[in-house]
């Protein structure tokens, strides 16, 4: 929850701003503070698409394209766009897709009111699972897990819901990050056109967020609580074809994409 002293930590439910690369509004532009937390310095991204649905076409075809999502992502100009968050300990480089999985065997969460609803805690639980049993690689300092939720399943983050209150959020157990990313095709979080431009934009706030602030105690603006992600929040562009958000810059006052150029 957002407040003075703790990170907002969701991508909140908003209307499509189709401005891509832009300055802040208002004065004075707002500045993230360093609260002395980690940062992942060669982030490893795991993907993780639970759920049977994610099998069979065309969602075995989306997460396909995911993959590959990240695979750009990792080394593109929005990595050196992090690198002007790094800490005297971690420096922010380029890093990687490990193997993502495919979960099809269980499904988030349960039904709840007709509902299918998974809760942070039932994820938390499911990961450390996948962990101990080598569905996935074990955690490094660098590990960032994507679990992907199939259609229909509503994410719930303490009080709050996915598609009311947020569109994704990235959390930790301890020194295991995770992000999780809902099917969210509902007013406030979906984009025209396809599904992907959807799951890609969200990940991306939450991707450069997780970097940024994975343990929710380094990055973040005092005292809103605002992440790298929620003062551009909704704000678009493409890069490599993929549909992203734009992130702030304290160097550049602005939301951006890639670092300065220089020279």
């Amino acid at each position: 929850m957002a407040g003075v002293g703790t990170p907002r930590q969701i991508v909140p439910v908003a209307e499509f701003v189709g401005r891509g690369l832009a300055a802040a509004i208002g004065a004075p532009a707002p500045s993230l503070t360093n609260h002395g937390g980690p940062v992942l310095g060669s982030v490893q991204v795991v993907p993780i698409y639970w759920g049977a649905e994610w099998a069979t076409d065309p969602n075995s075809q989306l997460a396909i394209q995911l993959d590959g999502f990240f695979d750009f992502l990792v080394t593109s100009s929005y990595m050196d766009l992090l690198n002007e968050y790094s800490t005297a300990r971690t420096q922010i480089q380029h890093g990687q897709r490990l193997m993502s999985a495919r979960v099809s065997d269980s499904e988030p969460g349960a039904m709840a009111g007709g509902v299918q609803v998974v809760t942070d805690a039932q994820i938390q639980a499911a990961l450390q699972g996948w962990i101990a049993d080598n569905t996935v690689p074990a955690a490094t300092a660098n590990t960032l897990y994507f679990v992907f939720l199939p259609p229909n399943v509503a994410s719930v983050l303490g009080t709050k819901q996915s598609c009311q209150d947020y569109c994704g959020y990235h959390s930790h157990i301890d020194a295991v990050y995770y992000a999780v990313i809902p099917f969210a095709d509902c007013p406030g979080c979906v984009f025209p056109g396809q599904i992907l431009d959807t799951l890609t934009e969200v990940s991306s706030h939450e991707f450069a967020e997780a970097v940024t602030d994975p343990a929710l105690n380094a990055w973040w603006e005092d005292p809103q609580g605002d992440e790298i992600g929620d003062l551009c929040n909704r704000q678009t562009t493409r890069i490599g074809g993929y549909l992203v958000q734009t992130e702030w810059s304290n160097a550049q006052s602005a939301c951006v994409i890639a670092s300065a150029p220089t020279g």
